[in-house]
């Protein structure tokens, strides 16, 4: 019995968070989405939404926390591989989010939500410069590091927002390039 009642749970929550997301595409706001339209986009019942959530930014809390604990996980899962390298790290990275498109599209293009995109790019990046042996002289490294996660972020946005135009090498490449070329001719001055 109780093993049928968690699949259920796990199957309504399913349901509600594709449902979301949808309805996020389409409108942008968690603040435009009702519970009613929540529930008929998910074909269940206003009690079963409120058996396990108190309103639609709860239901979008936990979507955004599954995904940046996801991504967290993959990205340590690659860490941890032996002679990974910094471009199969990036490559892993880009490919895991075109992958997983509808999330990535939807929570960090669609719904317009710049406090999760700053969350999921800074824990992103984190794991990134943790993992590429980077290292600056004196106080310039939280510039370095802030220069290099923005200007990468936006290449990445960009490229969700083409329909992932180029394909996930040439993104890999684009962003060692300009990043090495930036690094390159960095002042001594800033050290």
């Amino acid at each position: 019995m109780n093993t049928k009642n968690n699949q259920r749970t796990r199957l309504s929550k399913m349901m509600l968070k594709n449902a979301l997301l949808d309805l996020l595409r389409e409108k942008g706001m968690i603040t435009k989405i009702s519970v009613r339209e929540l529930c008929e986009r998910a074909d269940l019942n206003r009690s079963t939404f409120y058996a396990h959530y108190s309103e639609p930014k709860q239901l979008l809390a936990e979507v955004e926390d599954e995904l940046l604990e996801a991504t967290g996980e993959h990205l340590r899962r690659i860490g941890t591989e032996n002679d990974v390298g910094a471009h199969k790290y990036l490559l892993s990275f880009l490919q895991y989010i075109k992958k997983n498109d509808k999330p990535f599209r939807t929570l960090l293009i669609d719904s317009a939500d710049p406090a999760f995109r700053a969350r999921f790019m800074q824990q992103a990046g984190m794991h990134f410069i943790q993992n590429s042996d980077l290292a600056f002289a004196g106080h310039s490294e939280q510039y370095i590091d802030a220069y290099l996660l923005n200007g990468s972020t936006g290449v990445i946005l960009q490229w969700i927002r083409s329909g992932y135009e180029a394909e996930e090498r040439a993104i890999c490449s684009l962003l060692f390039s300009l990043n090495r070329n930036a690094l390159e001719n960095l002042p001594e001055l800033i050290q």
